[in-house]
């Protein structure tokens, strides 16, 4: 349904999260942990998510320097895929 998602140069997609609440949690878990994640909805190009809703999948991306770092949080908090 939705095109393969390319990130911004410097970043890479950390999880594809089910939906924006799952992603606002992983989003407030690696900003506490002193990360820089941004969510970027997978229906951005598409249409306005604030009709769709928030049960659309959601990219959560951090800069590329942080990425093993954060993959291992997650993985610890049971985050992984």
């Amino acid at each position: 349904m939705f095109k393969e998602f390319t990130p911004p140069q410097g970043y890479k997609v950390l999880k594809v999260a089910p939906n924006y609440i799952i992603g606002e949690l992983i989003y407030n878990l690696l900003l506490t942990e002193g990360f820089h994640p941004q969510i970027i909805s997978s229906a951005f190009p598409y249409t306005d998510p604030v009709y769709m809703g928030r049960g659309l999948p959601v990219y959560i991306i951090i800069p590329e320097e942080e990425f093993e770092e954060a993959q291992k949080l997650l993985e610890s908090q049971n985050f992984e895929e």
